[in-house]
């Protein structure tokens, strides 16, 4: 032990002694000096072993040599040495560790599950001998405190209750850890491992690391702590968890995609291609064939607008929102697919395998440390990312209404257990849904034929039909597509390889900050009243095409058009992009086929404005008609009425039986109707 206090001494010296003044000057708000282990083992080989096989030890020489020179620091002094960069064969998945890994130091990759509050932990316990006297200090570790078994004065060895004089408290945490995406193999649930964070580790800047959804490299030793059951009696099975030395934030958003010299060169070169929109369209899941307006949208989507703050505090969101619903077979789940792989911090959940907390965040009880623990769902873990759901239809109603304040807020509030938090959710969500009946119908209402409420499908900014229509021409060219992938898939390359695009997109991600310029304001501002007035004067029509909602969608498409060209500017042929998108989504979804108009009341409240007229018109008719015959109406009446002002017996049958649903009407009495 002393030979190595000598050792680490005259290294400190040499490697990091001017590190180890600038610690002092800063503490104790900086209590640790970070070495590099090739350091180390340049220095001395034996030293570097010894750390990676008996990592307590060596630490502790390390710590007790930092105590022996002179820093300048007044009184006693802890500063904690922390360690990188350790051989790759020391860096081991979460799922591979074993016993014969437990006390050495290693290495571990892997995604923040869930975290604990930060709180004091006891790190050392000093007990009293009553008979003689003696201090016995004994080492904290788990989840209960650990007592001396017996007096270690040799003449004593009293056994029994021993008197506690003081405690040792640190700053502590804990989080759970879950292996990463990519090393997950077939139909394998995802291995967790906890993590014990204390004291520098837990600061407010360090913990930020921490956050759940963040992918972290953590160096430490691999401990174990006996599982207790309920009845208190421990058994022949240990827990492993990982004795935090050092935590790395391994970022995996496209904002901290690695760049170098040359790729900003080559980005900015193709930047200049007059072919940028074209090549990047087709270069996005290549193997699908067709859907150019889908796929434009998808890379905008993936550019995203810009986050603004206003003045007062109201903030604007510039994530896009996109959602597909379509015929089946129409590849939508692929093309989910493709986006949650292009995407960094990408996740993929489908249908009713996703609930409310698997999205948000769920609160559980931590079972390793006791209390309660926030465990983060699809939402946060896609933080500054894109989340892919698919069959967003077979989601209940309150899962999918657990997602509109990430939506729009970029936030999820959490009061349960008593954790009031909220946590950040800036995530994009691509969404794709199947009709209830098999086939999509656009001339039907979007909200009678997918079981979603007109609240959620307001909260995206462009909404795709995809219909399977036979038709030779492209029946040949996709079928000729879709057969040459199969017999040659390496025959479809994208003209932009997946590489390139991720760091195109994370160059324009974080420097491109694009402004309206003021033609492409007075464009979208001259669009949006047009088509507001469009039907204005009309007899008979209150039909609305566009809401602020679509004013705000127009921007944050624009301005993602301009991140492509790697603008900073927003030009029209940015807004006429954003319209052309806009209204190409809007006739798909929102014609009214009765009058030919775009009906936004077809998506947002579901119910469309002829629609609404003809209820307006059926509960007149009742009215009229209770002032004859009284409260209660006979239905044969109303029907004859509707008929003579244009509602065939169908569409009159079809009203009423939602007015009942929805609890305008009743039926005192078999064949009368009557207002509620």
């Amino acid at each position: 032990m002393q030979d190595s206090i000598e050792k680490f001494v005259q290294f400190f010296r040499e490697t990091y002694y001017n590190d180890l003044l600038s610690v002092a000057r800063e503490y104790p708000e900086k209590r640790s000096i970070l070495v590099d282990y090739n350091t180390l083992d340049k220095f001395d080989t034996d030293l570097s072993d010894a750390l990676l096989n008996d990592p307590n030890e060596t630490l502790k020489a390390a710590k007790d040599a930092i105590t022996e020179l002179d820093l300048g620091i007044e009184g006693e002094y802890n500063i904690n040495v922390r360690v990188e960069n350790i051989p790759k064969q020391h860096h081991i998945p979460i799922r591979n560790l074993r016993s014969e890994n437990i006390e050495n130091f290693i290495a571990i990759d892997g995604v923040v599950k869930s975290a604990t509050d930060v709180r004091p932990e006891a790190v050392r316990a000093v007990f009293q001998c009553p008979d003689c006297q003696k201090e016995i200090v004994v080492p904290q570790f788990g989840k209960s405190m650990q007592l001396p078994y017996a007096c270690d004065n040799p003449t004593c060895g009293r056994r029994g209750k021993f008197k506690m004089l003081r405690v040792d408290l640190v700053n502590a945490q804990r989080v759970g850890i879950q292996e990463p995406p990519e090393e997950i193999e077939g139909g394998e649930q995802p291995t967790q491992l906890y993590i014990h964070l204390a004291e520098d580790l837990v600061t407010p800047i360090e913990r930020k690391k921490t956050t759940p959804g963040n992918r972290v490299k953590i160096y430490g030793i691999l401990r174990k702590s006996p599982i207790i059951t309920r009845s208190g009696t421990q058994t022949n099975r240990f827990d492993l968890y990982l004795d935090a030395n050092y935590v790395i934030a391994v970022e995996k958003e496209f904002e901290q995609v690695e760049l170098s010299d040359d790729d900003i060169k080559n980005i900015k070169k193709l930047a200049k291609d007059k072919q940028i929109y074209k090549k990047l369209i087709s270069s996005l899941a290549p193997s699908i064939y067709g859907y150019e307006f889908i796929k434009e949208a998808i890379l905008l989507q993936l550019f995203g607008g810009v986050n603004k703050v206003h003045e007062d505090g109201t903030k604007l969101r510039g994530n896009i929102h996109l959602f597909l619903v379509g015929d089946p077979g129409v590849a939508k789940s692929q093309l989910l697919w493709y986006v949650s792989r292009l995407a960094p911090k990408g996740r993929f959940v489908s249908g009713k395998k996703a609930s409310g907390v698997g999205l948000t965040a769920a609160v559980v009880r931590d079972e390793f440390a006791g209390g309660w623990m926030l465990e983060a769902g699809a939402l946060i873990l896609a933080n500054n990312g894109i989340a892919s759901v698919d069959e967003f239809d077979k989601m209940t109603s309150d899962d999918r209404s657990a997602m509109l304040e990430a939506m729009e807020q970029g936030t999820i509030s959490i009061a349960k257990a008593g954790i009031v938090t909220t946590l950040r959710a800036n995530t994009s969500v691509l969404a794709a849904a199947n009709p209830k009946y098999g086939r999509f119908d656009r001339y039907k209402l979007l909200a009678e034929q997918i079981n979603l409420s007109p609240v959620i499908l307001s909260r995206f900014d462009l909404m795709f039909a995809i219909q399977d229509i036979p038709s030779k021409e492209r029946d040949e060219t996709l079928s000729e597509h879709v057969l040459s992938s199969i017999k040659d898939p390496k025959s479809i390359k994208p003209v932009v390889s997946e590489e390139t695009m991720k760091k195109y997109i994370a160059y324009a991600k974080v420097n491109i900050k694009p402004k309206l310029s003021k033609e492409a304001k007075d464009l979208i501002k001259n669009f949006y009243v047009s088509w507001r007035t469009k039907y204005v004067g009309e007899t008979g029509t209150t039909t609305v095409p566009l809401t602020p909602r679509q004013l705000e969608a127009l921007v944050r498409i624009s301005e993602a058009s301009a991140k492509v060209r790697l603008s900073d500017k927003v030009l029209p042929e940015d807004a006429q992009r954003a319209i052309r998108l806009l209204e190409y989504s809007l006739k798909e979804i929102g014609t009214e086929p009765e009058t030919g108009k775009i009906d936004i009341d077809r998506i947002v409240s579901g119910t469309s404005s002829a629609q609404r007229s003809k209820i307006y018109t059926m509960l007149t008719i009742i009215d009229e008609l209770s002032q004859k015959v009284g409260k209660a109406v006979p239905e044969e009446d109303i029907l004859i009425n509707a008929k003579e002002r244009g509602i065939d017996n169908i569409a009159a049958a079809d009203l009423i039986k939602k007015l009942k649903e929805k609890g305008d009407l009743y039926e005192p009495k078999p064949g009368f109707l009557q207002k509620s």
